[in-house]
């Protein structure tokens, strides 16, 4: 059965949203991360719901032209300018076609703005692109909603990973979600030749992060709101307040995009203190933000297994009149092995590309799980997080799922483009319940080994060659030792120099024949327990080799 929602006009619009409500007055004052769940009544977990496009002709004499097929070609995210738009009519009807009584029916002129979403997923194939809807005043709110994400998750083999993991946090203390919805999507495209409308398949829609989002779920729609694009808790050059001379609002967002207030004092401020060592870090942590969703936040990373969340792919919030700040999640399609499945070399997964040791470059991070305590807090939290992050929980979810995913991707246009035969889905989706305990298990074995470091760039010195790296630091207090090699090739397969035992994190050898060279350092425990550093080298065979730095000696 499929919901029946109209468009609201823009004076609905206002009026749902008043200027400063009861529940908005206190999350301004929150000490605590306390969400309005009451959201998600409105979404319909099991059903499908249908939305069409219908990609209007007047994109291709507009003031930068396009045609769908145009916008569908673009493959890198440099390519994706802010003016790669395409003006659309989007409805909502059943799998027939736009139904009376159902948002955007009868309209005749664009509605809504288009364009490619995402940062890897621009590289997929053109019938796999993901889409932002920004729907225009007139037009509305869909589901309460002004943008509406269409989310293909083409590189994820069981479609449903993202969809789970927000349904999960829906039911966490200290957390939020975010409201997700199947839909099946139809395309008119006016600008090329293929008359009616085209199956487009199954999409996720995922809301979108703004000040609505804030103010829908019970949050202050006053504070500030950022997603993390490449932030490691480090006082950036680039991170200014907005009055500053120097500042460029786009440099900022290429480490943290603003999707609340653009007030960045309360933000500074915290990163002043958390980047002095003079402070303690139990006081700062304290201060600016809540342990139980820092460490929910955390747990639940570690028991998803989703790993690309050190410095992105996740959002910071902080309430108006309060100096903390809460860690929201955002993207998950990578998670429930996503890295691990047997189409995908091992080479593409670095061993500490897990728990702690995947946050050991944030500063955060860094500081604070050098207190032994807050190890044993995390595991304490990862503890209470597995009554709801189990195989059992996660079998439930799968059987309400499974059923909607399989009729799509049992045919076209999803089966052609899975990334893996069909045959081998039901045993992958079968597969990720019970990695919430093999994800634990990994991590608690994880937890012995030596922390990851940042390798220098090597210096002639007086004809010699020095090697520098970063200390590795071990949780348990063991004594650590570095194994040093030199080779021509990133395989290391043939290593022309190799020392190992050392004490120290520096090495000085004679200066080599000119040429390209590659060095490797590995950090080993007493007992034998090895970390790479988190130097990483891609090379032209399209194998990712860890702990690899290349130099050149002229």
């Amino acid at each position: 059965m499929l919901v029946v929602l109209s468009g609201c006009t823009a004076a609905d619009r206002t009026n749902d949203q008043p200027a400063a409500s009861k529940i908005e007055l206190a999350a301004a004052f929150s000490a605590k991360l306390v969400e309005d769940r009451s959201v998600y009544q409105q979404d319909s977990p099991t059903d499908v719901v249908d939305l069409y496009i219908t990609v209007s002709a007047m994109n291709k004499t507009a003031e930068h032209p396009m045609t769908w097929s145009k916008l569908n070609s673009i493959m890198t995210k440099e390519e994706n300018t802010d003016e790669k738009t395409m003006e659309i009519i989007i409805q909502e009807g059943d799998e027939q076609s736009p139904k009376s009584g159902m948002f955007g029916f009868g309209s005749t002129h664009p509605n809504a703005q288009i364009s490619l979403r995402g940062n890897s997923s621009i590289a997929a194939r053109a019938d796999q692109k993901s889409y932002k809807v920004k729907l225009f005043d007139k037009a509305g709110l869909w589901r309460s909603q002004s943008t509406i994400n269409l989310v293909k998750h083409a590189y994820d083999f069981t479609r449903m990973r993202n969809k789970i993991s927000f349904d999960i946090f829906k039911r966490l203390p200290d957390f939020t979600s975010l409201r997700t919805q199947y839909v099946r999507l139809h395309v008119k495209d006016l600008t090329g030749n293929v008359p009616g409308f085209q199956d487009y398949g199954l999409y996720e829609q995922i809301e979108q992060p703004n000040k609505a989002f804030l103010r829908s779920h019970g949050l202050d729609p006053n504070g500030q709101l950022y997603k993390a694009a490449n932030f490691e808790f480090l006082l950036g050059e680039a991170l200014k307040m907005k009055d500053d001379p120097a500042y460029d609002q786009s440099k900022f967002e290429r480490i943290l995009e603003i999707k609340g207030s653009d007030d960045h004092s309360k933000l500074l401020k915290m990163l002043r203190d958390l980047n002095d060592l003079s402070l303690d870090i139990d006081d700062v942590v304290d201060r600016y933000f809540d342990r139980d969703n820092f460490l929910t936040w955390l747990g639940t990373n570690i028991l998803l297994d989703n790993v690309d969340t050190n410095s992105q792919n996740f959002m910071l919030y902080s309430p108006l009149n309060s100096e903390k700040w809460f860690f929201l999640p955002w993207d998950y399609d990578g998670a429930l092995g996503y890295y691990d499945y047997k189409g995908i070399p091992t080479e593409s997964r670095a061993s500490w590309h897990r728990g702690i040791h995947n946050y050991w470059g944030v500063k955060l991070e860094n500081r604070f799980f050098k207190k032994p305590a807050n190890v044993q807090q995390l595991l304490d939290k990862i503890k209470e997080l597995k009554t709801y992050i189990n195989p059992d929980e996660l079998g439930k979810l799968i059987g309400t799922y499974k059923p909607i995913v399989n009729e799509f991707v049992s045919r076209t246009p999803d089966l052609s483009s899975l990334r893996y035969p069909y045959s081998e889905w039901n045993g992958e989706v079968e597969r990720i319940k019970q990695l919430p305990v093999l994800n634990e298990q990994k991590f608690m074995a994880a937890l012995e080994n030596p922390m990851p470091f940042y390798l220098d760039e090597p210096r002639a010195e007086g004809g010699k060659r020095r090697f520098d790296w970063e200390i590795s630091y071990d949780l348990q207090g063991d004594e650590i030792g570095y194994k040093f090699q030199i080779a021509k090739e990133p395989s290391f397969a043939r290593p022309i120099f190799k020392s190992e035992k050392l004490t120290a994190n520096s090495v000085t050898i004679d200066e080599l024949p000119p040429g390209h060279y590659y060095f490797k350092v590995e950090a080993r425990d007493a007992k034998g327990n090895a970390t790479p550093a988190f130097d990483t080298f891609s090379h032209v065979d399209d194998n990712d080799y860890f702990g690899v730095r290349e130099f050149y000696v002229e």
